[in-house]
């Protein structure tokens, strides 16, 4: 990725989130004018599996959010028909490991493509809800670190 190549984060309750939404924008904008962030947790959110969805655009990955999913949240919000950041506010994304996300795969997969990216770890609430976001990441970090994915100190 050239330093200075935008890159476009498809993103759940955005203007670009779905699956058709995704493969117009590849479509129509080159790969050397912008690459891409996807978000395992955002893709998933939205209908699409992480795996798959990172496979089909591995060509034009610049960039790879983590995030996973509580599917009893999720299975909830959506009978509710709530907004996605509401349903962030009720706790859909969970610490990584603890969710429906196969990170294993994404491991898998990532070593199969190359990928050396950066890699995020996020995790998305209602900011008034922010106490334990430190311990959530901890403990997603520690999951990931049992998978074996390599990383930064």
């Amino acid at each position: 990725m050239p330093a200075s190549q935008a890159t476009i984060h498809p993103h759940a309750g955005g203007y670009i989130e779905f699956a058709d939404e995704i493969a117009k924008l590849v479509e129509d904008i080159p790969a050397d004018v912008a690459g891409l962030c996807l978000d395992t947790g955002h893709t998933a959110y939205s209908g699409m599996d992480p795996v798959e969805t990172l496979r089909r655009y591995a060509g034009r990955l610049d960039y790879i959010h983590f995030k996973d999913i509580d599917p009893a949240v999720y299975d909830r919000t959506m009978q509710q028909r709530i907004r996605f950041f509401d349903a962030c506010g009720q706790g859909v994304m969970c610490p990584i490991g603890r969710g429906n996300i196969d990170y294993p795969a994404i491991r898998d997969l990532l070593i199969e493509i190359g990928y050396a990216g950066y890699i995020t770890i996020e995790q998305e609430r209602d900011p008034r809800n922010g106490a334990s976001v430190l311990t959530d990441l901890s403990a997603s970090r520690q999951y990931l670190t049992g998978l074996e994915f390599a990383g930064p100190g």
